[in-house]
């Protein structure tokens, strides 16, 4: 017995979203374009991450030293995702990678190919001009991120490169998927943690110059730069989730895997419209409205990912384990409802809190947060505990036992990220409203050390609600896989 659970086991190792196994009918198609997709996108995520890292207020390091680690970057990034390539298909993959990477890339390039007014108030005369370098700047962005897919190529050495078949690269696509929404999160709590929202009056365009060609040298007042570059993240997220749902919905990729493909292509235009409202109406409630949907469209990114895994679709069926994935579906869905409302207290305490005159409701919220992630954590406990039990029943899952130890481990960490923010934003003495556009220089200075706790607190309880919903999924998964009689 024990060998057979064993080797069932590694055979469903590959549960988790990104590891995929073999194709289940065991056939091997040309995945030269989802391979591409794979690395071109997950690439083009890192270099816009490092280079967002190192143009940040404090940092803004120069072009000399930003341009060479934004490149190894991306190298680094697509040699790992070209090492579950066959070796005859890396370069042409990387290449093709390359080329779709570069493209993305010109979304942040694109800022320094237009003319750079001296200061936001002549935009008005400057918006959406090229500059004379534009012609050598945007062709050389595509050539240089080719020539970097090259070199991951002949760098991406040893390797699985098995998995060469169109299911497991979709499978890695939706994982690439949830990453691009990772850094749009948590850039998206910075915007709320230092007061940027409102830096920018119009919410299409930035003054007035379409997003993708604001100029670089305009990005350097720190709450301009928060707040635009979430839009740049929310765009390149938008044109990702449109290149999955294509993709799923072109794939033989399973009836629930296409709903929530499509849903997840609804749900980033309604999000992206609740930000444009939020700017246009300056409204607070959308403010909130706005940051409890964008975890909850992060969680369902995780669960798409989860059902387009071949250990997902593989699954075999197991009435011990199913029994035992069964009784937890209660603790399940009560974990995630509270989880909801403990993300809906902690956005109202934090946008209240930037009301002007200031709101009545933000201590009770702010308190009522605080105690309630007592409750939060215990039911988490719980969860995590049911999933580890599930994970050893019948011939086992593995990836149930990773998410429940994952579990276990954020919601501890949170938990105290949590009492640490709640002891800093406690001591500001004065309140602070959002600045407008014309009082962003008279505005009070951003709080760097709170910033950062609170937003770290805010990306962390959205990482612990994408394992939640991961869980979730999987036990309810696993619950219904019986033997067949």
């Amino acid at each position: 017995m024990g060998l057979n659970r064993n080797s069932a086991r590694q055979r469903e190792d590959a549960a988790m979203p990104g590891t995929p196994t073999p194709a289940v009918n065991g056939t091997s198609e040309p995945v030269t374009l989802s391979a591409s997709l794979g690395v071109g996108i997950g690439s083009a995520i890192a270099a816009w991450v490092a280079a967002w890292v190192l143009h940040l207020p404090g940092i803004d390091a120069p072009a000399k030293v930003s341009l060479p680690l934004i490149i190894l970057t991306m190298i680094s990034a697509a040699t790992f995702l070209l090492r579950a390539c066959p070796a005859p298909t890396r370069l042409r993959v990387g290449a093709i990678g390359g080329a779709l990477a570069g493209i993305a890339n010109l979304l942040i390039v694109a800022s320094t190919a237009v003319v750079q007014p001296g200061s936001t108030a002549e935009m008005e005369q400057y918006a959406n001009q090229f500059n004379s370098q534009a012609a050598i700047i945007i062709p050389s962005t595509v050539v240089v991120c080719i020539v970097a897919g090259l070199v991951a190529a002949l760098l991406a050495r040893g390797g699985r490169g098995q998995a060469d078949t169109r299911g497991a690269w979709l499978a890695r696509l939706g994982l690439v998927t949830v990453f691009v929404y990772l850094p749009l999160i948590l850039v998206g709590g910075a915007v709320t943690s230092t007061e940027s929202g409102m830096a920018v009056p119009d919410s299409v365009t930035t003054y007035g110059a379409i997003s993708v060609l604001f100029p670089f040298e305009l990005m350097a007042h720190p709450r301009i730069f928060l707040e635009h570059s979430h839009r740049l993240f929310g765009t390149l997220a938008g044109l990702v989730t449109i290149v999955l749902m294509i993709r799923v919905l072109t794939a033989s990729s399973g009836r629930l895997a296409k709903v929530l493909a499509v849903a997840l292509f609804v749900a980033v235009c309604l999000q992206g419209y609740m930000g444009a409202q939020r700017v246009s109406e300056r409204s607070i409630p959308l403010a909130i409205v706005h940051g409890i949907f964008g975890q909850i469209v992060f969680t369902l990114s995780g669960v798409l990912a989860a059902t387009l895994s071949t250990g997902w679709r593989s699954m075999t069926g197991d009435d011990e384990r199913a029994n035992t994935a069964a009784k937890a579906r209660t603790i399940a869905v009560v974990t995630v409802v509270a989880l909801l409302l403990q993300l809906a207290l902690g956005a109202a305490a934090r946008h209240l809190a930037h009301m002007d005159p200031p709101s009545n409701g933000t201590g009770h919220a702010r308190l009522t947060h605080a105690g309630f992630s007592f409750v939060v954590m215990g039911l988490l406990i719980v969860l995590g505990a049911m999933a580890m039990r599930t994970a050893r029943s019948g011939r086992g899952i593995a990836v149930l036992r990773r998410l429940g130890a994952g579990l276990h481990g954020v919601v501890t960490f949170q938990f105290l990220l949590g009492w640490a923010a709640l002891g800093l934003v406690s001591t500001a003495k004065e309140p602070r409203p959002i600045p407008n556009p014309d009082q962003l220089d008279t505005a009070a200075p951003i709080r760097v050390g709170e910033a950062i706790v609170t937003t770290a607190h805010q990306a962390t309880g959205a990482v612990l609600l994408l394992l939640t919903g991961i869980t979730v999924a999987w036990i309810f998964r696993v619950a219904s896989a019986r033997t067949a009689r």
